[in-house]
């Protein structure tokens, strides 16, 4: 099963306070053993949202709210997506995510997938590629949380074109998110562990999938953004984060998978051996 374990930011992220040395140290020991695990399917992190912005989209307009955002805590700082045999494994790694300097951490589990079946896009971060990465995430609604169903023909349209975007080099991965009922929130604080199970009530707050692109610009993101064949809507609102590099903790991505015979059907490409 795949899920994915989003990181919840904090001042800190959010002021753009550069890493200490141990903490380097802990992510890439953290992300080195989920690659060991063979587990490990994607690890990136988001510059602090004061270079993001966020879309609401309806008839091929868009309207913009730059960064930063005041929603600190509901804000994403990093994610990792890992394939483990349960929902117990998922919420085990989610607890070993490092703290960092400030003792404390917030990690939201989320299993991955769309209701309907779309095919998902594993990560290609080549290094020596040409433009900055951008995270386009989808914000949820009410339809997206409950899994209303969404015709066949739109979903088949976004493989299509998802096929495409990861031919041409633009699009590196994408996925969605199902309800937040199959999800839970892991804390460390002082400490103390806590689990709270999903569901969750702060539906706008949350993802309901992402896509990784590759462009030269915020701009070109946000037109690629614009033009995307969502699954729902309109209206559509999704935020956009430039994805950092940070040394160690990317060269712990592991080698290309194997693709679904979905992703296969519908000419999404692996990921290349490093």
């Amino acid at each position: 099963m795949r899920y994915m374990l989003l990181r919840r930011s904090d001042p800190a992220h959010e002021a753009g306070q550069p890493w200490s040395a141990s903490e380097r140290e802990a992510l890439a020991a953290y992300t080195g053993q989920m690659a060991e695990a063979g587990i490990l399917r994607d690890c990136e992190h988001f510059l602090p949202s004061a270079g993001g912005v966020r879309l609401a989209i309806a008839d091929g307009r868009a309207t913009q709210a730059a960064g930063p955002f005041p929603d600190t805590q509901e804000l994403i700082a990093g994610f990792a997506v890992i394939d483990v045999a349960t929902r117990d494994d998922a919420l085990a790694w989610a607890a070993r995510w490092p703290a960092g300097a400030a003792g404390a951490a917030e990690v939201e589990v989320r299993l991955s997938g769309c209701p309907g079946g779309c095919a998902n896009v594993q990560a290609d971060s080549e290094p020596d590629a040409a433009g900055r990465r951008f995270a386009i995430l989808l914000r949820s609604s009410k339809d997206l949380e409950n899994e209303t169903p969404v015709a066949r023909a739109r979903l088949d349209a976004l493989d299509q074109h998802n096929a495409a975007e990861a031919r041409a080099g633009v699009l590196l991965g994408a996925d969605g998110l199902r309800s937040s009922a199959f999800g839970a929130r892991v804390r460390l604080a002082s400490g103390k562990l806590t689990v709270v199970d999903g569901p969750f009530t702060e539906i706008k707050e949350m993802i309901a999938g992402y896509w990784l692109i590759r462009a030269p610009t915020l701009q070109d993101a946000i037109a690629w953004a614009t033009r995307n064949p969502y699954p729902v809507g309109p209206p559509v609102e999704v935020e956009i984060r430039q994805l950092a590099d940070i040394g160690a903790a990317d060269a712990v991505t592991p080698a290309g998978q194997r693709l679904s015979a979905h992703q296969s059907e519908a000419g999404v490409r692996a990921p290349p051996p490093r």
